[in-house]
């Protein structure tokens, strides 16, 4: 595939991640894409969010001309690299008097876990793309609906990739000579 859209890259990362916990028995977690663009509200069931923060250009733009000399047409391929930056978070509602379940903080270390597995780095080469290293995991606290305070750990990764753009361009085969008065 030549170029990778954002919906393409949910749908590598989305399925590892699931996968990963599922295999690992943290059953009935949700992994989805944050910021929706309807309000949801804090979700009751443990919840592992998933964020683009940003599209960084890699080096300079590659370009290529091979010509065809059977369909008399030039190839025009343009090559970019992208570092896609992402934000893991995640979401566990803590009960004081349960303290036999995980936490939102278990919850991250675990998808950190799995995002820097070697069963991943197949899986996301397989499709054309790599990971740098997992950053650290920061936990922040905020109060949620209900007026609690609820934890919310984080880290971010980067996936690398290159994006290329093939036209085929017709070449000029017949030209007039003219010359013209200014």
């Amino acid at each position: 595939m030549a170029v990778k859209t954002d919906n393409q890259l949910y749908q590598i990362i989305l399925p590892i991640i699931n996968n990963g916990l599922v295999a690992d028995g943290f059953k009935n977690v949700l992994v989805k894409q944050a910021n929706q663009p309807t309000q949801q509200g804090v979700p009751n069931s443990p919840t592992v969010f998933i964020t683009k923060l940003a599209d960084k250009r890699y080096g300079f733009l590659g370009r290529l001309n091979v010509y065809d000399e059977i369909a008399s047409t030039i190839t025009h391929t343009e090559t970019q690299y992208y570092e896609t930056t992402y934000r893991i978070s995640g979401l566990v509602l803590q009960y004081p008097n349960v303290i036999s379940n995980y936490t939102a903080a278990d919850l991250i270390k675990e998808v950190s876990s799995i995002m820097q597995s070697d069963n991943t780095r197949d899986i996301l080469n397989a499709s054309g793309i790599g990971i740098l290293r997992i950053k650290d995991i920061v936990n922040s606290y905020f109060t949620d609906d209900k007026d609690n305070f609820e934890a919310i750990p984080s880290f971010e990764f980067t996936l690398t990739y290159l994006n290329t753009r093939v036209n085929s361009v017709p070449i000029v085969n017949t030209y007039v000579v003219d010359i013209e008065g200014v």
